[in-house]
């Protein structure tokens, strides 16, 4: 007898590419298991949103941005496994450009509210510093992502992942 399949989370994030072709990335530690890494903004979709309004809640929230320009779909990336939500199967996410100009990191959030989600930093990127990390970062070839993003623009097929959690 099998396991009924637990349904997949579905979420959004945001490619932000500032003028300086910077990326902004968010440093999210995970207490429930230990997971530390460098991820998008971004996050779940609520009950009755569309995604553009998902995707613009979570920025205000964890960044500040108000009213982005939400780009095209550049990566559509699926995690299957119990790890990285609680309660699904895994997490499909789609992640859009959304070119910004540089602008001071003001959260909606409070600071305790952004540590009980696990983000504990924020940090603007370079695509050379993208490359040269040695810290793990989600997406798995982002830099690489950047790279395309930043020659062709937003009118590339959007890059699919797939990864599947081992379980030991």
């Amino acid at each position: 007898m099998t396991e009924p399949q637990l349904p997949l989370r579905q979420a959004v994030r945001a490619l932000m590419i500032d003028h300086g072709d910077r990326v902004l990335m968010i440093k999210l530690h995970l207490e429930r298991n230990g997971w530390t890494g460098w991820i998008l903004p971004g996050g779940g979709i609520e009950e009755g949103e569309d995604t553009e309004t998902a995707l613009r809640r979570e920025l205000l929230e964890e960044t500040g941005l108000a009213h982005p320009f939400i780009g095209p779909v550049v990566c559509q990336r699926t995690q299957r496994g119990p790890g990285i939500a609680p309660g699904y199967g895994g997490q499909q996410e789609d992640i859009h450009l959304v070119p910004c100009h540089d602008f001071a990191l003001e959260p909606a959030m409070a600071e305790h509210e952004l540590r009980e989600e696990g983000i504990v930093d924020m940090a603007w990127f370079t695509p050379a510093e993208l490359h040269a990390t040695t810290d793990k970062v989600v997406p798995e070839g982002l830099a690489d992502l950047v790279d395309r993003v930043l020659e062709f623009g937003g009118s590339i097929d959007p890059l699919v992942i797939e990864v599947t959690e081992r379980t030991e």
